[in-house]
């Protein structure tokens, strides 16, 4: 029998001696991206990190506690950053569309790992699967389906914004997990901006 999660309230988690939040749960992401549940450890993140692993076991109450934190810190960032897109209601429904898929592309080039996270997670049947659609899906599509058909029309035939909220989301990344193979210098700033440039002509041309 699986046992729901509890979504955390906002804030910092407990435990707040220490390093920034933000460096566990960046290395976490990796971790749980790479080896995925089973495989992953409090030890690896922790070395990953530069942290003890006895303190993010106390911070977070251990494994689930951390991966639940994980979800919950790129939702929060979602919606922090689709919050800022929507500040300009004024604009032009093409240029916020490109805002949109501009910070999305940015915000996974900090978290190139995150991609291979997320469908690693929605493809194992539970209570983690039911948690990442909730938190990180639902608030993704929510946020991009009014500005989609906004942009493009809702009527147009062959512009199904649903359609393209699941491409754009491949398009970024896929390649972030194939990056070893497709993109050899992915950390170098002029390859990284050329990234984001060729997504903004594929899906945000104005």
């Amino acid at each position: 029998m699986t046992t729901m999660i509890t979504r955390r309230a906002r804030g910092r988690p407990r435990k707040e001696e220490g390093p920034d939040p933000r460096q566990i749960l960046d290395a976490a992401v990796a971790a749980f991206a790479q080896h995925g549940w089973e495989g992953t450890h409090l030890r690896q993140v922790a070395e990953a990190a530069g942290v003890d692993a006895a303190l993010i076991a106390r911070r977070y109450d251990g494994k689930m506690g951390l991966w639940q934190a994980i979800v919950d810190d790129v939702s929060r960032r979602l919606e922090d950053m689709f919050a800022d897109v929507a500040q300009g209601p004024d604009a032009p429904a093409r240029d916020r569309l490109a805002g949109a898929v501009e910070a999305f592309v940015r915000l996974n080039l900090k978290l190139p790992d995150l991609g291979r996270f997320f469908i690693d997670q929605i493809s194992r049947p539970g209570v983690r699967r039911d948690y990442v659609i909730a938190r990180m899906w639902e608030v993704y599509r929510a946020a991009m389906l009014p500005i989609v058909a906004e942009a493009h029309g809702s009527a147009r035939p062959g512009r199904d914004p649903a359609v393209y909220v699941s491409l754009l989301l491949g398009a970024v990344a896929m390649p972030l997990m194939m990056r070893s193979v497709t993109m050899a210098d992915w950390q170098d700033p002029v390859a990284r901006e050329a990234f984001v440039q060729n997504v903004l002509r594929l899906f945000a041309e104005r």
